[in-house]
């Protein structure tokens, strides 16, 4: 059976299925291939019924029509796209997402950029409100359109992918906590997840929501 291994200082080995059903062991840097092996064996039931379970989630996901009726999501909330007559700006945001017709056939780059700004005024928020609640400090954020990463840590950088932003504001808060952790702690070990919790408590929820939801969150 394939797997991805990835290992840090943590004391126990954890299984996690991605969106793309694919398994990635987390492993402490100590433990043995062998080790490993016999836990991917003895879990093997488990691997396949979640493996499947994310291959029918992704599969079931149908790319985005942009024609009037057609739904996308803002802070995890649907909204409907609405061809009108006219109008001076290329989008407009109201109870739904109004583009003119003349402006139709860049629909897609018109969304696309619609989000960027708002990931970029909203998540910036949502970590400055973080940072001084919990004393912690940064230097800049950058909006990304990273595909397989929903944020990521460089030294005082925090970046953030633009479709988080489709999302519900308690799951942009936890991938905001979860790099926000990172400023302090750079791995995965049991001292960064304690300091994630301190800043999102129950944080374990809406990673899940993440795993199983997180295939939706695009164009």
């Amino acid at each position: 059976m394939f797997y991805q291994t990835i290992r840090s200082k943590r004391k126990t080995i954890a299984l996690e299925i991605t969106p793309d059903a694919v398994l990635v062991v987390r492993a402490p840097f100590g433990a043995s291939q062998q080790r490993i092996r016999n836990l991917v064996d003895e879990k093997s039931a488990w691997i396949r019924k979640h493996s499947h379970k994310m291959l029918a989630k992704k599969n079931s996901y149908q790319p985005k029509k942009f024609v009037s009726g057609e739904k996308f999501l803002f802070l995890g909330r649907a909204y409907s796209l609405q061809t009108i007559k006219d109008g001076r700006k290329k989008l407009y945001f109201e109870d739904k997402l109004y583009i003119p017709e003349k402006y139709m056939s860049e629909a897609k780059k018109i969304l696309e950029s619609w989000y960027r700004r708002q990931a970029k005024v909203l998540i910036v928020k949502r970590v400055d409100h973080l940072v001084r609640l919990h004393g912690i400090e940064y230097e800049r954020i950058r909006i990304t359109g990273a595909a397989k990463r929903w944020g990521s840590c460089s030294g005082k950088n925090l970046n953030f992918a633009w479709r988080l932003i489709m999302a519900p504001q308690e799951i942009v808060d936890y991938v905001a906590a979860h790099e926000i952790a990172h400023l302090e702690v750079k791995n995965h070990s049991g001292k960064f997840w304690n300091k994630v919790a301190g800043i999102c408590p129950n944080y374990k929820s809406k990673r899940q929501w993440l795993r199983e939801n997180g295939h939706a969150l695009a164009l």
